[in-house]
């Protein structure tokens, strides 16, 4: 009689699955490809079946692997809801959070505020995960979740915690050179940060194609970091959260706040980790942390110019 498959190699088969390539399920599952290939060499011998195509594009189910993948993501979820509610029941202010949340987030607010948080709990080792991507904490990827949209998951708990204000900034040098922007005349005769790859569906994308109209677009990024470092270059006008451009030197806002690009930051956990003794302490200070922030995440601290500066005719 065959017996039950090791755990191991179901999610190996699960992470190709879901990624379509070993490299990917490597990258996903924090080993080399070469491995993967091995598990799931293993396992098909082992059920004494193809459960993958090769393809040129990379791995497709057969009919073997679509039949058993549900059954595996339901052995998965039921792991992860084991590991997860053994985790809630932990008392102990030690062990690992991990933090999923925006390189830009991060950079500019939580880590330059985070070291009174080692000094309280020694013990508690923090992973921030940087990424645009959205890492399910269902499925354990993270344990806390920094959002700036409220999650679509009911299942989750989620708590709004601040704002984050977007407004145009330009450089000194740029406002030197062209003068001061004129929002009513959309933007005529100066030139704009754009965008482009998966930030060109950004709601700040939009606001650009339709507030500044009569703009040339000077450079096209795909990441925040990128729209920041052309605009601080002079090269245009930028639209950036006033977390950062009030603090990036040489940066000035130039046209007032713009209330269909405000973002809701969310705090967001699996309800089975929120009685978690190290991921409510982490709760607790990011909340302090990020309210205590308030006037910089809401641009309060800046108005708009208008004085100084000459403006473009």
């Amino acid at each position: 009689m065959q017996g039950v498959p090791d755990w191991n190699d179901l999610r190996y088969f699960l992470a190709i699955a879901r990624e379509g390539t070993l490299a990917a399920a490597a990258r996903s599952l924090g080993v080399d490809a070469s491995t993967v290939g091995r598990r799931l060499a293993a396992l098909e011998e082992e059920l004494d079946s193809k459960l993958f195509d090769r393809m040129p594009t990379g791995l497709t189910l057969t009919d073997a692997g679509r039949g058993i993948r549900s059954a595996v993501e339901e052995m998965e979820a039921g792991a992860l809801a084991v590991e997860r509610r053994a985790s809630g029941e932990d008392a102990r202010l030690e062990g690992l959070v991990r933090i999923t949340l925006t390189e830009a987030f991060a950079v500019d607010i939580v880590l330059p505020r985070f070291a009174p948080f080692r000094e309280r709990h020694p013990g508690i080792e923090v992973r921030f995960l940087t990424d645009y991507g959205a890492l399910d904490l269902t499925r354990r990827e993270a344990d806390i979740a920094i959002r700036l949209t409220r999650p679509q998951d009911g299942t989750l708990v989620a708590r709004k915690v601040g704002e984050i204000a977007i407004a145009p900034y330009a450089s000194e040098a740029y406002l030197e050179r062209r003068g001061l922007p004129d929002p009513a005349r959309g933007y005529a005769g100066h030139d704009v940060i754009g965008y482009t790859g998966a930030a060109a569906k950004w709601p700040e994308a939009r606001w650009v194609a339709e507030a500044a109209p009569g703009a040339c677009v000077a450079v096209r990024c795909n990441s925040l970091l990128s729209v920041v470092a052309a605009t601080a270059a002079g090269m245009g006008v930028g639209v950036l959260p006033c977390l950062r451009g009030d603090q990036e030197p040489g940066l000035r806002r130039v046209a007032p706040l713009v209330a269909s690009l405000r973002r809701d930051i969310w705090l967001v956990v699996h309800p089975d980790l929120q009685h978690n003794a190290r991921v409510r302490a982490t709760l607790h200070f990011l909340t302090e942390l990020i309210q205590r922030e308030r006037p910089l995440l809401s641009g309060e601290g800046r108005p708009a110019s208008r004085a100084s500066g000459r403006r473009s005719s």
